[in-house]
């Protein structure tokens, strides 16, 4: 019997992190009751302690370091699911495997913490026994600006759940169930180029847009500054929004606006294919490989031009439109199911079962 540690202490987080960890565990404990050499033990908060089954062992987040000292010599691979883990057991015999979502410190980071991270973000891919990463892009800057790598990256792509099955409710500062807008979800950061669409916004007269996610960054204040007085009502940000009002907005939004500069992975455009919502995306870093030929790009950022491709990509679109089902389609590729196979397939591999 091998024993493997999984980390999902961001279990409780509205974060990409917290998302697939509430996607993985209760798979993965699923799929651990037909192992008979494989015993699992879950890192995560501690009001999660026993959810997952008898059949697995807990560490409770607030008390890592401790609990898992008593697995010491005992544990024959440990995943830190992402790379801001806070502790990581090292003992001989025991494989590390790391997941890197992605090296955006190389671009959101300046003076003495991005001296910090270019220091601790190759030790810690070197000192793991294997890394996965969550797209090519991802792979590729791993390749480029990790100093001496030592292995081989594998690419095994972040799951979608069913979102489009899940419940849904009206958000409160949605005033009428036929107003028309555009949407845009991820937290209100440089790195998302939110700024962008909000001119774009003069273009489109009848419709409103709504801005989802944290916004108490600085970069926030630079949008709202962007808004006219005259547009205050329809340009919203609406700080962070239930999963439940998440998915109505998807079912009801025109179109999905994802200008971002940095993913990794960019869930959202996936979440919005499974609706039939159009999506429009940058081409910058990951979107092109994770939307393919199934969203519609924006070339300038010029607000008439990227109204004009809007108005375009808009133009004989429908929910069920063949195009709409193709997206909606392609975007199940993408699903936990699959993703829980590839890491069992990769755990069997690194303990050589």
């Amino acid at each position: 019997m091998k024993n493997i540690v999984v980390d999902f202490s961001n279990l409780d987080d509205m974060s990409g992190f917290g998302e697939i960890a509430r996607n993985y565990a209760p798979r993965l404990a699923k799929a651990a009751k037909e192992m008979q050499d494989l015993h699992f033990v879950f890192i995560l908060p501690e009001k999660h302690r026993g959810s997952f089954g008898a059949h697995i062992d807990y560490i409770s987040r607030e008390h890592l370091k401790k609990e898992a000292g008593q697995y010491k010599g005992a544990i024959h691979l440990w995943h830190a699911t992402h790379q801001q883990f806070r502790y990581r057991l090292r003992g001989k015999g025991t494989i590390q495997l790391l997941t890197v979502h992605d090296l955006n410190y190389r671009y959101e980071k300046h003076g003495i913490h991005l001296l910090r991270h270019q220091i601790e973000m190759p030790w810690l891919i070197r000192r793991s026994d294997a890394v996965t990463v969550i797209s090519e892009y991802v792979k590729e800057d791993v390749r480029q600006h990790i100093p001496f790598l030592n292995k081989e990256p594998q690419v095994i792509y972040n799951g979608i759940s069913d979102v489009e099955n899940m419940p849904r409710r009206k958000p409160a500062f949605v005033t009428s169930v036929n107003e028309r807008f555009f949407l845009c979800i991820g937290q209100v950061r440089e790195k998302k180029n939110i700024h962008t669409v909000v001119p774009m916004m003069d273009y489109f007269p009848e419709h409103k847009l709504f801005i989802c996610g944290a916004n108490h960054w600085a970069y926030a204040d630079q949008v709202r500054s962007l808004i006219a007085p005259e547009c205050k009502d329809r340009i919203l940000l609406t700080g962070k929004i239930t999963d439940e009002e998440k998915n109505w907005l998807y079912a009801h939004a025109e179109a999905l606006l994802f200008p971002s500069r940095l993913e990794g992975f960019g869930i959202p455009v996936l979440e919005a294919m499974r609706f039939g919502t159009k999506v429009f995306s940058s081409r910058y870093s990951c979107l092109p490989e994770v939307c393919a030929n199934h969203a519609t790009y924006w070339d300038s950022y010029e607000p008439q031009d990227m109204a004009d491709t809007v108005k375009k990509g808009l133009e004989g679109w429908s929910r069920n439109c063949e195009a709409a089902l193709s997206a909606q389609e392609y975007s199940r590729s993408f699903n936990y199911d699959r993703y829980t196979r590839q890491y069992v397939s990769l755990y069997k591999s690194l303990l050589g079962l």
